[in-house]
């Protein structure tokens, strides 16, 4: 691992597919408050008609049941597992929280294209990456790729039971398959970094606008409030797309950004090793990323170390 190594983010790249729906917002493309059904009329099967891009955004649609689908082998099997898959029982959009690994941001990489007319890795490329020179930044990394990168092209591991070997499901010729809107972006550290910057920027770095301040002020603002997670079972709240510090609702809530940082932090954390932030109060933008799953227990306790530890040598405490 080096400052240049591409890594792999996992979740830690939802946060995109947030900026890809507030750029259809402010093409006029999208209202994020009708339901995902008015744009693809065959999602709204089996009890899905009421799911809006909001439900997606902030994990409350209730479609955790088809992250199955991301064994499919490719968009249109992925388009069709999201149709069939049926609301959760009892469940009532908005009302239940409970965070989708997959699900919820293949269904907003469909609605990019179905849009936009462009795939999801191309839009958020030419619309994101590319303004705000995110050079590193991709979802897909060929055997070429992976040639011309040799080295930086970082490996992920698996750390668990005191051994270390590369976890063969995250490799980028697994990843590549299919364009994984919520968790198959790659790249180095500082791309996530300047990403981050554009957001305490109000939708601008470095003299380069790509989104309106008031969208980016309704993404880290709270859309979702108090509510238990049914797949961490802990009170999280969330933005639009983007997960809060949690330290309110107690010291145990996951995948938090550590003891240091300000209520109004915002960001995500990547499945077992990476997180990124952006924390207003101090104007700190940060990215930390692993090279080892060594599961959630030790990954957590890493993770605030480490988050503490920032804040500290950065003098900000």
């Amino acid at each position: 691992m080096s400052a240049g190594s591409v890594n792999l983010w996992l979740s830690a790249g939802k946060p995109i597919g947030a900026i890809a729906a507030a750029l259809l917002r402010q093409d006029g493309l999208l209202d994020i408050d009708r339901p995902v059904a008015a744009y693809w009329p065959e999602f709204g099967a089996n009890g899905k008609e009421a799911i809006t891009t909001r439900h997606l955004l902030t994990h409350t649609a209730g479609i955790r049941a088809a992250d199955g689908a991301a064994a499919a082998s490719g968009r249109i099997e992925v388009a069709e597992a999201l149709e069939k898959a049926r609301i959760e029982r009892d469940w009532e959009p908005g009302r239940r929280a409970g965070y989708q690994v997959f699900s919820g941001w293949q269904a907003l990489g469909e609605l990019v294209l179905r849009l936009s007319g462009s795939p999801y890795d191309e839009f958020v490329r030419t619309r994101i990456f590319q303004p705000l020179a995110m050079e590193s930044a991709s979802f897909s990394v060929t055997a070429g790729d992976a040639a011309a990168l040799g080295v930086r092209l970082a490996v992920m591991h698996s750390a668990k039971n005191g051994t270390i070997s590369p976890d063969p499901a995250f490799a980028p010729e697994v990843m590549s398959r299919l364009t994984r809107p919520g968790s198959g972006l790659r790249g180095t550290a500082s791309d996530l970094v300047r990403f981050y910057r554009m957001l305490l920027g109000f939708g601008e770095l470095d003299g380069v606008r790509i989104l309106d301040p008031g969208a980016v002020a309704e993404i880290a603002s709270p859309q979702r409030v108090g509510m238990k997670d049914r797949t961490f079972g802990h009170i999280m709240d969330w933005g639009l797309g983007v997960m809060f510090d949690n330290k309110i609702h107690g010291a145990a809530a996951p995948y938090g950004f550590g003891p240091h940082a300000s209520g109004m932090t915002f960001g995500h954390g990547g499945r077992e090793s990476s997180t990124a932030f952006a924390d207003p109060a101090y104007n700190l933008a940060a990215a930390i990323v692993f090279n080892g799953m060594p599961g959630e227990t030790a990954h957590d306790r890493r993770l605030r170390l480490v988050t503490a530890a920032l804040y500290e040598d950065l003098g900000l405490v």
